[in-house]
């Protein structure tokens, strides 16, 4: 077997991506992965294996660390790694390599491809909620929060950085913010030990979070981050997040990510300016093809369908009127805590 094959095996990678691998992963890094053999090793392990002074598997270690080829264990005494896989590389490839010097064709397909690994992935997880089974894994992007909770997460927070938006990357179905994922704390810090993130102070963060509201981009993170620990907030659209996407493909509307929210619509107080046709992501806001005079002018006629609603409170943000508020669901969880 080649060394393409055995570690096209080894790593994971989907078959619709093996046109595109030599661009992804590089050779030194392909014969890295068959040599592990799936173990963790320390740097002298590798060396060993390679053929390679200690110094300079150390390093070339290293440099596969921040390119999420390898990930690092740190135990008592030592340093081992252990190999990643294509899923984990690509997302690094999307967020900080050459993503864009792919074929569009090539984009797309393993776009297309990667939203359904990770629908997959999280599929157990979500199915057993909606069967309303309690679950201990943590689902990224668990539930949809409004601004004023999100603003006091970066608050609490002692380590900020920005990354990019891997999702608005890899789908590029919307010109939306790409330079808005938030991650914090012991998250944060992982990342930038790959040598990846861009630190922020709390104040800056706010500033983000209040430009990408105003951009028309929803926040999802953990409720109960006070528990759980603050993690990672997501400025998120329904076109190319994997979250909502993923979502779609798993019906689990109201469910993952959790709804804990909902518009209530004053239709006397509106002024049918459209800003909230225009801001939601999910049609509950529209207009029914009828206009009606207001103050003298005539305007599209708005209608609202609840059911549609994910509460993510970009209407109320935006509306003029204050025709929108957010109630909490009494299902679930309305509380930031």
């Amino acid at each position: 077997m080649s060394l393409f094959e055995e570690f096209v095996e080894a790593f994971g990678v989907w078959d619709v991506a093996r046109p595109y691998v030599e661009r992804i992963v590089e050779e030194p890094e392909m014969r890295l992965i068959v040599a592990m053999r799936g173990e963790a090793l320390t740097a002298g392990q590798v060396a060993e294996r390679l053929g390679m002074a200690p110094a300079e598997a150390a390093e070339f270690l290293e440099r596969c660390f921040q390119r999420g080829i390898v990930h690092k264990q740190e135990g008592e005494g030592d340093i081992r790694y252990a190999p990643a896989d294509f899923y984990t590389r690509l997302d690094y490839f999307i967020r900080f390599g050459e993503w864009k010097q792919l074929p569009a064709e090539a984009r797309r397909a393993l776009d297309e491809r990667y939203v359904r690994e990770y629908a997959a992935r999280v599929r157990p997880t979500v199915e057993a909620r909606m069967r309303g089974e309690e679950t201990e894994k943590h689902l990224h992007n668990d539930a949809v929060m409004l601004l004023p909770e999100v603003e006091e997460m970066v608050e609490a927070a002692q380590e900020i950085i920005v990354l990019p938006c891997d999702c608005r990357l890899a789908g590029e179905h919307c010109e939306r913010p790409i330079e808005v994922c938030i991650w914090m704390d012991d998250l944060a810090r992982g990342m930038l030990a790959r040598g990846h993130g861009r630190r922020i102070t709390s104040e800056e963060a706010r500033q983000l979070l209040r430009w990408a509201d105003k951009k028309g981009l929803m926040h999802t993170a953990d409720p109960n981050w006070r528990e759980h620990g603050l993690t990672a907030i997501c400025n998120c659209c329904a076109c190319d997040c994997y979250p909502f996407r993923a979502a779609a493909m798993l019906e689990s509307k109201g469910t993952w990510p959790r709804s804990r929210y909902v518009a209530v619509y004053d239709r006397d107080v509106c002024n049918l300016c459209g800003a909230c046709v225009r801001r939601c992501h999910f049609g509950a806001f529209s207009f029914d093809g009828t206009t009606v005079m207001v103050e003298g002018k005539e305007r599209r006629n708005v209608v609202y369908e609840p059911a549609l609603c994910w509460g993510c409170g970009l209407c109320a943000n935006t509306c003029p009127t204050q025709a929108i508020r957010m109630e909490p669901l009494s299902s679930g969880g309305a509380s930031s805590s």
